[in-house]
């Protein structure tokens, strides 16, 4: 069972959080039926993102072999064997998507959705760059839908292209860190179709985006404090230009990590938290 729970990735599930983004925005997350719902949906995508961990470890095990850290994770260690990781995936899948139509129907074909791309993912899209990379980011763009279907929660055009804009930039991130980080050997097969020029021209573009979007936001917005926005758009520019700094280092390979471990877009990233839902609900 502890190879199972290391092999699911908890620490990974900090990007579910994303799920409460659209109730969070819409200033109605702390209504105790939003917040319930929210917390449910939260789980859901948990399970479903672990049945993909599952499925990714079981078909990339012998590349994560060659890879200095990957090669640790349960399954391409062998500490997992796996059929038993497989037997686990599905049982996640299966019940994530049972009870993502407890939600209805929207909520429960996002979680199809989203599962269904990331075992096409694993089998095939992968070897194609770009496609691979908007299908990444994808993942990020789910997690916010699925917590507006849940909820009831209207999506704007404004907060899906936001979303968008820093699901890209987060995947063009990722991919320039393993491309300028790591030996021929260990590296993704697709790596070797894209030109780091490419990819920080993605960054770029899709941080430039993401933040304009963001500015739109407040600008048309009504009945919030100005000031905290004004603050939430700092850090949220102050965090984007260090992730930017820590990808040309080669190192935002895991977005994750870099949140929890470097103290500077720790500090943005709290602060822009913080003065966001001030913001919202001062």
């Amino acid at each position: 069972m502890k190879q199972v729970f290391i092999a699911i990735r908890p620490k990974q599930w900090m990007k579910n959080a994303l799920v409460l983004s659209a109730p969070l925005a819409a200033g109605t997350f702390f209504q105790l039926e939003i917040f319930l719902k929210s917390l449910g949906a939260f789980f859901i995508f948990s399970g479903a993102a672990a049945c993909i961990y599952l499925v990714n470890d079981s078909f990339d095990r012998q590349m994560d072999a060659q890879h200095p850290m990957k090669s640790f994770r349960p399954i391409a260690s062998g500490s997992l064997p796996v059929g038993l990781g497989l037997a686990v995936s599905i049982a996640l899948g299966s019940l994530s998507t049972i009870f993502a139509f407890f939600y209805g129907l929207a909520a429960g074909l996002i979680i199809s959705t989203y599962l269904s791309m990331n075992v096409l993912y694993s089998l095939y899209v992968k070897r194609i760059a770009v496609l691979e990379l908007l299908f990444i980011a994808s993942g990020f763009g789910l997690r916010a839908v699925l917590g507006g279907a849940a909820t009831n929660t209207e999506l704007t055009a404004v907060f899906l292209f936001v979303i968008s804009c820093f699901s890209i930039f987060l995947a063009g991130c990722k991919r320039y860190s393993e491309l300028i980080s790591h030996d021929i050997s260990s590296q993704r097969h697709v790596l070797g179709r894209y030109s780091s020029q490419f990819l920080r021209n993605t960054m770029i573009v899709s941080s430039c985006g993401g933040i304009l979007g963001y500015l739109a936001w407040f600008v048309k917005s009504n009945n919030i404090n100005l000031f905290l926005v004004l603050v939430s758009f700092i850090a949220l520019l102050f965090g984007t230009l260090r992730f930017f700094k820590l990808a040309l280092a080669g190192n935002a390979e895991d977005p994750t990590t870099q949140i929890l471990l470097d103290p500077y877009l720790r500090s943005f990233a709290i602060m822009w938290v913080g003065s966001f839902l001030g913001s919202v609900y001062a």
